[in-house]
């Protein structure tokens, strides 16, 4: 009786250690990141540092597109959602920072390069993984997924418009199968 709990107990790990991959799981990944683009704000202003960086987003993108392309996505169909992505990243920050120009920030932000950008290329990262999962257990995203995909994105200052342009280029992303 012991031996067929046990085994039991392994099959129900090892089924929950394997579970499909979900869109709610990568749509949460995708405003975790999101969440961060305050404090990227903040930083930047304190530091007198613009909130373009072309060379920066070349990087991140670039790097999207080699992990893509290691998972078996076309890095193309990434590349759009990372541009996406950044856009969407800069978007809030300006609207945060339209918002200190009147109502000045309360609070210091955490630190650019020992937390804030370390935790974005985890999260990066993430995102490419549960990309890859999903497409290749779903095939790709429909516009059934797309209420989903609206109540995950809790961010501040990300728009109706901005949530429709990351989920469009979510869309294109297909099984390359």
């Amino acid at each position: 009786m012991r031996k067929l709990i046990t085994l039991l107990c392994f099959t129900f790990i090892s089924m929950t250690a394997h579970a499909s991959p979900t869109s709610q799981d990568l749509f949460n990944t995708i405003n975790q990141r999101l969440s961060y683009m305050e404090d990227v704000a903040l930083f930047k202003a304190l530091n007198h540092k613009a909130i373009e960086d072309s060379a920066r987003e070349v990087m991140v993108v670039d790097k999207a597109k080699a992990a893509a392309a290691e998972k078996g996505l076309k890095p193309e169909q990434v590349e759009s959602f990372f541009k996406a992505q950044i856009a969407v990243a800069k978007a809030i920050q300006y609207r945060h920072r339209a918002d200190w120009l009147s109502q000045p920030a309360e609070r210091h932000p955490r630190d650019l390069q020992t937390e804030i950008r370390p935790a974005l290329i985890t999260l990066g990262a993430k995102i490419t993984q549960q990309l890859a999962d999903y497409v290749k257990e779903n095939g790709e995203f429909t516009p059934d997924d797309f209420d989903t995909f609206n109540s995950a994105i809790t961010v501040k200052y990300v728009t109706a418009r901005d949530k429709q342009m990351l989920f469009l280029s979510l869309m294109e992303i297909k099984n390359n199968s």
